[in-house]
């Protein structure tokens, strides 16, 4: 829940928060919303300020490009790797059905749930490699692209738009077009590259 309140921008950037008030507000007590929150200090989204709480972390446009450097290297070899392998009968049903699950979000134009069913799709294609430190890496990357309702795709074409790039990348997979797959995922990337400042 406090990771959806991250990627919507429902928790601002540089404001501070308490476990306590966070607690109180999700109806649970102390002790798990400070672990949640510390595994998110973990992950870059928050930062823990002494005495204090919790402040959600503002990216400059620096960190944001480093994000999407490092996305474009992971990822795109990710998918690249595993339209090589290959994928089982199950596996290629799995990633058509979460696929079709983003295009279902997309069409609603809920913004957070697409980008909860986007997470789904992502992190099942590159845990296909079996590479458990891969895919929390992609996770983490993917989250810190998203922070503070910073997400590019707001629009309802451009949310269906890249649902609809998953089934391509999903489809070039299945038929082992490797090559295919990566440019699909280039160009699938280009909608988080940050905008100059």
């Amino acid at each position: 829940m406090i990771r959806r309140a991250l990627l919507s921008g429902a928790m601002k950037p540089g404001e501070i928060y308490s476990a306590n008030s966070l607690a109180n507000r999700l109806g649970v007590s102390n002790s798990p919303a400070r672990e949640a929150m510390m595994s998110l200090v973990n992950k870059g989204l928050l930062e823990l300020v002494r005495n204090r709480g919790f402040r959600v972390v503002e990216l400059s446009a620096k960190d944001k490009q480093e994000v999407y450097d490092l996305r474009c290297l992971v990822e795109v070899e990710a998918v690249r790797r595993v339209a090589e392998r290959g994928v089982s009968a199950e596996r290629a049903s799995l990633l058509r059905e979460l696929a079709e699950q983003t295009i279902a979000s997309a069409e609603a134009q809920g913004v957070v749930d697409y980008l909860d069913a986007d997470q789904a799709f992502h992190c099942a294609l590159v845990d296909t490699l079996e590479n458990r430190r891969w895919t929390e890496i992609v996770e983490n990357l993917r989250d810190q692209s998203r922070i503070n309702g910073s997400y590019g795709l707001r629009k309802r074409t451009e949310l269906e738009a890249s649902a609809t790039d998953h089934l391509e990348i999903v489809e070039a997979v299945i038929a082992g077009e490797a090559r295919k797959a990566a440019d699909v995922m280039v160009r699938h990337l280009s909608y988080a590259r940050p905008e100059p400042d």
